[in-house]
């Protein structure tokens, strides 16, 4: 969990304008991440890959009830009816941003710009890397919020992830629960490594050299000649920082996936909001 002490250094120094990757290091003492669910019973694999993919609502799937962590209406009996069955209330609105957030993430990461300006390699491995970063970059952002529901969201947005990683397996020919569980742990313990150099790079006197020595050994593999392409991507995960941090509590936490939307990709680092999110807040980082 995040100790009061850290919260209160982070909520004092998301007070000040986040101009630079200096004011990044108030982030020093990052918490350990939570826990990868518990997604390894064969009862629960069983029954996930039972379900056929085009029923998965993660990203992509609607349903016709109301949006769980939508704004109620005031003074009906609907309203009344809803929170008495889980809806609009702040679990639920929880579920919501979790939901929205990795949707995000992943839609960021299938973005073209990366293959195309940064040069990441156009595999399953580098763009599952990809989401890995904004997913890292989102709990960076919820370690501003209150740490109850900053960890619930935080475990739900893995949970989706974890799940759609199920769900691209069975999409790929993998079928046996057992390949798949080993797969899924091996991916698990990946990207703790990877969050955890990221976290390290927060630290350091030298921040952006040591996020792009973590981001061309994560995302870019070691491969020869990868160098200026990490140095690249480290300025726009800078930025994409920059842009997050100055968000206002009420925008980013939001349930409504269209309140904010990550920084567009860009040769030079991100210059604008991306497709599919009105944003309504741009922050510091020169977003339009």
């Amino acid at each position: 969990s995040i100790s009061r002490m850290h919260q209160a250094a982070m909520r004092q120094a998301a007070l000040q304008p986040v101009r630079s990757v200096a004011a990044l290091r108030a982030l020093r003492g990052a918490p350990r991440w939570p826990a990868p669910p518990a997604m390894f019973a064969a009862s629960v694999i069983a029954r996930r890959l039972s379900a056929p993919s085009t029923s998965d609502s993660t990203v992509n799937g609607s349903t016709s009830e109301p949006r769980r962590g939508a704004r109620a209406p005031q003074g009906t009996f609907m309203n009344w009816l809803y929170r008495a069955v889980g809806f609009y209330n702040e679990e639920s609105a929880n579920d919501h941003i979790a939901i929205a957030t990795f949707t995000k993430c992943r839609k960021q990461a299938h973005l073209p710009e990366f293959v195309r300006d940064f040069k990441v390699p156009d595999t399953y491995h580098a763009t599952f890397q990809l989401v890995g970063l904004h997913a890292w970059l989102s709990h960076v952002r919820l370690r501003l919020e209150d740490p109850r529901r900053a960890n619930h969201i935080a475990s739900e947005i893995f949970e989706h992830w974890w799940h759609q990683a199920m769900l691209d397996m069975k999409e790929r020919g993998v079928h046996d629960f057992l390949q798949i569980s080993g797969s899924l742990k091996e991916m698990q313990q990946g990207f703790r490594g990877s969050a955890a150099s990221y976290d390290a790079a927060l630290k350091s006197d030298d921040t952006l050299g040591d996020l792009r020595g973590a981001l061309f050994r994560n995302v870019y593999f070691a491969n020869p000649g990868a160098e200026p392409d990490a140095a690249r991507l480290a300025g726009y995960v800078e930025a994409q920082l920059i842009h997050m941090l100055s968000l206002k509590s009420e925008t980013f936490m939001d349930p409504d996936p269209a309140a904010w939307a990550f920084m567009r990709p860009a040769a030079a680092g991100g210059t604008g909001p991306a497709a599919g999110g009105s944003h309504a807040e741009s922050g510091a980082a020169g977003a339009s």
